[in-house]
């Protein structure tokens, strides 16, 4: 689990054009370093900082967790 959610967070933050350090800065983090074993998936996040994590990287909590967006899934089982 903590691969899966480091390799999104990273897959989402170069998406949007953001540095391991501003994201780091914003999370609250003295140095880029813990964001980047988070996102190798050598630590886990504290689940107190997934939503401001969400909000740093402007995307739904669940974008966190799920490649797919899970109203789009919604919607694509109730029409299949």
């Amino acid at each position: 689990m903590k691969r899966q959610i480091g390799e999104r967070i990273k897959e989402i933050r170069i998406k949007k054009g953001l540095t391991q350090s501003y994201v780091a800065k914003e999370l609250g983090y003295k140095s880029p370093s813990m964001l980047s074993e988070i996102e190798a998936g050598k630590k886990g996040i504290d689940a107190d900082k997934i939503p401001l994590l969400a909000k740093i990287l402007d995307v739904d909590i669940n974008e966190l967790f799920f490649k797919e967006k899970i109203h789009e899934m919604r919607i694509f089982n109730h029409s299949a």
